[in-house]
């Protein structure tokens, strides 16, 4: 228990003064004198729940037995505020944070858990409508569903601020924040059945297709937080009806609570820090990327520079920072960049063969799921270091080594040993077709030779059951391109499809030799090199 046992029969004893015991339907005791943070002035906070109280909601200041700020609410009133938000949360938000019952806890802990299934629900709306399908990669703790609501709730009311950060400051810090994450816990676990989220031991996983089918969830997404903080504004005057010299002490209070500016609390100040993934980490705000990606290297004092690489039209940079003798890269793929509008032009170049996606989050989306999948099945594939997803950014481990294309290119042109890494690539090709998946995008110049083998790159068109024949089909067409070199080019295609038909079904090699496929690298093939690539895939098929 928060307060000794003379304290809680002191409170009781108020209650009982203030509201006939008859009609008493429960009373709890929360703020400073239950969380840990109070001064030696410091007034007692109570709610009063009352059954049928005529004047709806009230605040009652007293002075004896001790200082004490009570609000009176009506029982209906309260749990339709848990519901609904019908008072702006003005009162039942007091129970996201840690409160002690005084008399019937069972009406406090059902009012708790109604009102915090809503603020899931709007949480993960929230996330569901910022990151689209990529919320289903984020591991959502029960803190954060805590502090991303007090971080709104602060935004309304900034004299609450100081209260939330000594909440979870003080010496109860850690005891407060268990207490309400339990809440929290227990409401996940009863929405469970809706389908729209999985809920483990220390948080959910977001289902957003469910979410937004759910019409429960279309309902709670309909009140604003602009109308909230009206109506919780509107209730605070209504229910503070009091007299010049109680006004006087609470604005003072107030005034003094904005002065005294509380020590940061990166949870509240940025609910979304506490956002977790599978594989690398979550970073909120990409104006401090460079920073942020310091700190995950291990960095303190650095510099840093950029480059471009890959293509002309690559999305991709390098990010290389320096610390005395130690340097250290990584790979920065920006979704949202200009040039990523080379998908929706190769859509259309494409569009009778293939169909790419254009959109930033679905190309991140399936860039990070298919890193994971595919390593999951023992194929190297660049580590994720972070993610930005308001941002549309990924992060992943720099491999060093040059690519399949530049190592094709030089044997074309007679100045490369045979390429035993083509006919390795048809045979990871084959294996990945065999569980299921296509690349999308197969061209060499994704692929990095290095000494443990071959590194996958650039998996923004990779997904389950995607058009694996036209894996083929890119990787021999575009390989070829421009080119007369049809002998150099043979052995490399040989070398690729007789690795891939080995592990591989040869139906899809017939597949990518039809016209759909080769329609669209037609002009860039010469006569006599289609001729000998769609013959050679003949005998494959």
């Amino acid at each position: 228990m928060r307060l000794t046992a003379e304290e809680r029969a002191t409170v009781e004893r108020l209650a009982a003064a203030l509201v006939d015991p008859s009609k008493t339907s429960g009373v709890a005791a929360y703020g400073s004198k239950v969380a840990g943070y109070a001064r030696p002035d410091s007034d007692y906070d109570i709610i009063i729940v009352s059954k049928r109280f005529r004047e709806g909601v009230r605040y009652r200041y007293v002075s004896d037995p001790v200082e004490a700020s009570a609000l009176i609410v009506d029982e209906d009133m309260l749990v339709q505020d848990a519901r609904s938000s019908y008072l702006g949360e003005f009162v039942v938000g007091r129970l996201l944070n840690a409160y002690e019952p005084l008399s019937n806890p069972e009406l406090f802990r059902t009012v708790e858990h109604e009102y915090k299934k809503r603020v899931i629900v709007e949480a993960l709306l929230d996330l569901s409508s910022d990151y689209g399908e990529f919320g289903s990669r984020l591991m959502v703790p029960y803190d954060y569903f805590l502090f991303d609501k007090l971080h709104r709730r602060a935004a309304i009311y900034p004299p609450a601020l100081y209260s939330y950060v000594h909440t979870y400051t003080s010496r109860l810090g850690d005891a407060n924040r268990a207490e309400s994450v339990a809440g929290f816990r227990a409401a996940a676990e009863a929405l469970q059945p809706r389908g729209f989220l999985i809920a483990g031991p220390d948080g959910v996983r977001l289902v957003p297709e469910k979410l937004k089918g759910d019409a429960f969830t279309r309902v709670q997404s309909l009140f604003s937080v602009t109308a909230r903080g009206v109506a919780q504004y509107a209730v605070h005057g209504y229910a503070g009806r009091v007299g010049p010299s109680v006004f006087s002490r609470e604005a003072l209070s107030k005034l003094r609570r904005m002065r005294e500016a509380p020590p940061r609390f990166v949870p509240l100040d940025v609910p979304r820090s506490l956002l977790r993934l599978d594989e690398g980490a979550i970073i909120p705000d990409a104006s401090f990327l460079v920073k942020e990606l310091a700190r995950l290297l291990g960095l303190d004092t650095y510099s840093a520079t950029e480059k471009d690489i890959g293509e002309p039209y690559s999305t991709t940079r390098v990010l290389t920072f320096r610390a005395g003798e130690d340097e250290r890269s990584v790979v920065v793929k920006n979704y949202t960049d200009v040039r990523s509008l080379k998908w929706a032009l190769l859509g259309i170049w494409a569009s009778a063969a293939n169909k790419f996606s254009a959109g930033p989050l679905t190309r991140m989306d399936r860039e990070y799921g298919a890193t994971l999948t595919l390593r999951a099945r023992g194929v190297l594939v660049p580590a994720v270091v972070a993610v930005a997803p308001a941002e549309r950014i990924l992060v992943k481990e720099f491999v060093k080594g040059p690519t399949l294309a530049s190592e094709i290119n030089a044997f074309l042109k007679g100045e490369g040993a045979p390429l035993p890494q083509a006919g390795s690539y048809g045979a990871l090709m084959a294996r990945i077709h065999g569980w299921g998946m296509a690349l999308g995008d197969a061209k060499p110049s994704n692929v990095i030779v290095s000494g443990e083998g071959l590194y996958l790159t650039d998996l923004e068109q990779a997904y389950p059951g995607g058009d694996q024949a036209w894996d083929l089909a890119e990787f021999l067409y575009y390989t070829a391109k421009l080119s007369n070199r049809e002998n150099a080019m043979k052995a490399v295609a040989v070398a690729f499809l007789d690795s891939y038909v080995r592990e591989g079904d040869r139906s899809r090699v017939a597949k990518a030799r039809g016209a759909k496929y080769f329609g669209p690298f037609r002009p860039f093939l010469t006569p006599a090199m289609a001729k000998m690539l769609r013959e050679l895939m003949s005998t494959y098929a």
